[in-house]
């Protein structure tokens, strides 16, 4: 009896739980949410987090998991790749790999489960913010749909599930094979074991875990360099810090998780150096070629931050010889041998020119600018600018007159140099933030090129901060409470006046944090009218070829969301350049329409965001399909245009007298020439500013009366004086001087019931903002 009961503890029990735990998890990915793909990464790597680390507590444990997982995971997805196996095989692996540690480590595993009402407090300290964070994103986020970024890693996505590898033989750029693809990984491996194949959906969820990562590698850092107390405020304190609603983070997915590896680098870096352990630094390696393979970025800062950890050491110690010899040999251990597993791991990131590979558009693709990026970077960007610089300054600090975060950020800084067991600590990360502030004014001024760190835009470089400046807030903060808590005075006016001021640190900024999470939203293109038409077009259009107008266009992910359909989209702006060689969507049209060509298999779906194409000129020469909010389909096949006036009254047919330019509301009736999809827009419509923003000099608006007008009045502002042209269904009705500032103009002009009448306002100059059209009635 007493074998079978050791045989059942030791091994059945383990392996019957471990096995119902990974099938579940399997099945609720491909039933419920692929995110439940993600969790199965986060067990990879808790067994030898559990391993390294036995006596931290369980909060880091579980905050350094998933980087050790997804680590893994590229790792694997790499090598499988190298070896001709395929990424397939290689998710299978992971998901049996996943099992056996879990039964190799089940003993000590199960262990954790006794801490929990020990460290029950800890658990909701660092749980519960994350969840509010996760929440509050949840509410306000959409599909990752602008056309620059996130259209370029949903396409490696694409060709990875495609070849079945992370190094597909044909790409339709060079960067597709070499920028790194620890972030494409970890998307292809949660669609392969979910089956989801709406690549945008698994990127949503992905944005969700993001942020779920960043709060526990900021835990993990502050925690293991400070200690619990500034850990569990520099969660808090994410919850008000300007710098994590920057405008741009919505764009950079593989930076964004790059910044939970940066700290979670920092993390292990620490426990190995106090406490050298043959399981902690293969760990850190482990960890490190992960960093690189998610993003370069994250791998170089935390080599500054640590190195610099090491240099103080070494000045306080003194430069003999013997520490000279100690500190590169520590930089040799904790630095390059990294790189070189990662140059066994990815040879193609460091020498691209040994790919031989299939170019599909090599107009738009250059192989040197891949090499010559990877260490220098001479020029500046279209966004090296100081109007820029002074954008993203004052975002960090006084935006939305969040005056107490960057107070609180300025004390940490201060009490991490003053307060003498976090100073070397301390002054790694502030030194480190010094070198940013640094590297942007250099760029700025007299454009050193610093290798490596050189490579970034300013806007990305200051970016670089986010894993920093809430631990900094976080500090201060505490070291704030402490302040007030050491004051001669009623403990009842102590409570008052630390709750007052923690109070307004969160709700000052509240309701603009809360715009400015609205209205970065507002840069991606794919909403529920396009979505509509999406299905419709492929239900309707299999295998079609369609005509878009590329910049700021919601069309060109279409291929994405109908994944069966075998729609191709003829241009995008990131791929291909808005071109097909030397022809662009304007030539196209022009040569389209001076030809009068039929083209079967072709439809033309114009999204009116500006820039766009001129729907207006497809009206009279080809059929119309549909209307749909902000979005115009039209046949090329058929010239069959008898129908066109009919649909276009009943989609812009409008019963009220008045027209406001409030473009999110009321888009469908702004058809040519106005920015509809973008940050400033909603930010304005949120505080109260219904103006409509034709971003060029012409703007076109159409709308069917039910009834009968005699004129109208057109309530714009321009910012300068200029001249205005308008006309009604292409006839001249006025022509005025703008001053600049508020307008009112009222141009008489016979507008028939239910009939399209298409007004059109050609400018001097641009832009101008349209507050409202007020149609007036008969006299």
């Amino acid at each position: 009896m007493f074998m079978p009961r050791v045989l059942e503890r030791a091994f059945l029990r383990p392996f019957a739980i471990s096995s119902l735990l990974v099938i579940s998890l399997v099945i609720l990915s491909r039933s419920l949410c692929p995110c439940w793909a993600v969790v199965l990464v986060w067990l990879l790597g808790l067994p030898l987090v559990n391993l390294a680390f036995p006596n931290s507590s369980l909060a880091v444990k579980l905050s350094i998991a998933p980087a050790v997982g997804i680590s893994i995971l590229a790792i694997v997805f790499h090598l499988f790749s190298l070896l001709g196996i395929g990424i397939t095989v290689g998710a299978v692996f992971l998901v049996v790999l996943t099992f056996v540690l879990l039964v190799i480590s089940w003993q000590e595993l199960s262990g954790l489960l006794k801490t929990l009402p020990r460290e029950r407090d800890d658990l909701l300290k660092w749980g519960v913010p994350i969840l509010v964070m996760v929440m509050i994103h949840w509410a306000v986020y959409t599909y990752p749909t602008d056309n620059v970024d996130n259209f370029f890693h949903a396409t490696k996505i694409e060709y990875m599930l495609r070849y079945d590898t992370t190094y597909p033989k044909v790409v339709p750029i060079f960067n597709i094979l070499t920028y790194p693809a620890g972030y494409h990984s970890l998307a292809s491996f949660i669609m392969l074991l979910s089956g989801e194949r709406v690549i945008p959906k698994v990127m949503l969820e992905l944005r969700l875990w993001e942020w779920v990562f960043l709060a526990m590698g900021l835990y993990a850092l502050s925690y293991t360099w400070f200690g619990k107390k500034v850990a569990n405020y520099t969660l808090l304190t994410m919850l008000g810090v300007n710098i994590l609603h920057y405008y741009l983070l919505v764009y950079i997915a593989p930076n964004f998780l790059g910044f939970y590896f940066f700290a979670v680098l920092l993390a292990i870096f620490v426990e190995v150096y106090k406490r050298p352990d043959k399981r902690k630094y293969p760990l850190l390696v482990l960890t490190s070629v992960g960093a690189i393979l998610v993003h370069p970025y994250s791998y170089q800062n935390y080599v500054f931050v640590a190195a610099v950890y090491l240099g103080l050491k070494l000045l306080f110690d003194g430069l003999s010889t013997r520490n000279l010899t100690s500190f590169l040999k520590q930089a040799i251990t904790f630095f390059a041998v990294p790189l070189f597993v990662h140059a066994i791991v990815d040879p193609y990131f460091w020498f691209p020119s040994l790919v031989h590979i299939k170019i599909e558009y090599p107009w738009a693709s250059y192989i040197g600018v891949a090499l010559s990026k990877l260490s220098l970077f001479h020029g500046k960007g279209s966004r090296d600018t100081w109007w820029y610089f002074e954008l993203f300054t004052k975002w960090a600090t006084v935006r939305n007159d969040n005056y107490l975060g960057t107070i609180f950020t300025f004390l940490g800084g201060v009490f991490l140099l003053y307060k003498r067991e976090y100073r070397r600590k301390g002054a790694s990360l502030v030194v480190f933030s010094a070198f940013v502030l640094l590297l942007i004014l250099d760029r700025l001024t007299v454009n050193v090129s610093v290798p490596f760190y050189s490579t970034a835009a300013i806007e990305r470089m200051f970016l670089w901060l986010v894993p920093v400046l809430p631990v900094f807030a976080g500090t201060g903060l505490l070291w704030f409470r402490e302040l007030v808590f050491g004051l001669p005075v009623r403990e009842v006016s102590k409570k008052l006046f630390y709750l007052s001021v923690v109070g307004a640190f969160f709700l000052t900024p509240a309701l603009g944090t809360a715009y400015d999470l609205l209205s970065a939203e507002a840069n991606f293109y794919v909403r529920a009218d396009n979505l509509d038409d999406f299905h419709w077009i492929s239900t309707h259009f299999p295998n079609v070829t369609i005509l878009n107008s590329c910049t700021l266009d919601s069309a060109q992910w279409m291929p994405f969301f109908e994944p069966s359909s075998g729609v191709k989209v003829m241009f995008n702006s990131r791929i291909k350049r808005c071109r097909i060689g030397n022809i662009t969507p304007s030539i196209f049209l022009e040569r389209l329409l001076n030809e009068s060509a039929v083209l079967p298999g072709y439809i033309a779906y114009i999204d009116t965001n500006a820039p766009s194409l001129n729907p207006l000129e497809l009206f009279q020469e080809y059929k119309l399909l549909k209307t749909n909010g902000n979005n115009w389909v039209f046949d090329l096949s058929s010239k069959d245009t008898s129908t066109n006036e009919r649909k276009a009254a009943a989609a812009l047919r409008v019963c009220s007298d008045l027209i406001p330019g409030n473009t999110e509301r009321y888009g469908r009736y702004f058809v040519y020439g106005f920015g509809k999809k973008y940050f400033g827009i909603r930010r304005m419509y949120l505080e109260g500013l219904d103006y409509a923003w034709i971003k060029g000099r012409k703007g076109v608006i159409g709308f069917a009366p039910c009834r009968e007008y005699g004129g109208f009045v057109i309530d714009l502002y321009s910012p300068q004086s200029q001249s205005l042209n308008v006309t009604v269904n292409g006839k001249l009705v006025g022509e005025f001087k703008l001053d600049a500032g508020e307008n009112r103009l009222n141009i008489p002009a016979e507008l028939q019931k239910d009939r399209v009448v298409f007004l059109s306002m050609s400018s001097e100059k641009g832009p101008l903002f349209v507050r409202f059209i007020k149609l007036l009635p008969r006299s």
